[in-house]
């Protein structure tokens, strides 16, 4: 962060500078351009620190941190994934009567005692 920000004012000195001292005309887009690339490639910076620490208490990161950017990248997509799922369930239960609802409910607990009730089985035998 204090590289990219150290970059975005000494730019806006050194465009100070030059054009009172030296009698420099700059065009108004290049020092905003300027400005601007130092500070993206900061919010770049903070993004990837972010992205490729390791999230696991038990886990130590590596030097660079490119198996945790990638892991942490997936644990991102998967809690979008889930949340757009949510967003659809709740759009269809706004529909449903109270009782629909829970018939659904009991419904989706029958299958997971009966499923988890095959699994029991399966490993008994």
């Amino acid at each position: 962060v204090g590289v990219p920000l150290f970059g975005t004012f000494a730019s806006f000195i050194g465009f100070w500078y030059m054009a009172v001292y030296r009698d420099q005309e700059f065009q108004p887009a290049l020092v905003a351009t300027t400005s601007f690339v130092f500070l993206a490639v900061g919010l770049l910076g903070i993004t990837y620190s972010v992205l490729s620490a390791s999230w696991d208490d038990d886990r130590e990161g590596s030097g660079l941190g490119f198996d945790e950017f990638k892991t942490n990248v997936g644990n991102l997509q998967d809690g979008l994934a889930r949340t757009k799922e949510n967003a659809l369930l709740r759009e269809k239960m706004a529909g449903l009567s109270e009782d629909e609802i829970q018939r659904a409910i009991d419904d989706q607990e029958r299958r997971e005692a009966k499923k988890n009730s095959n699994k029991k089985d399966a490993w008994m035998e």
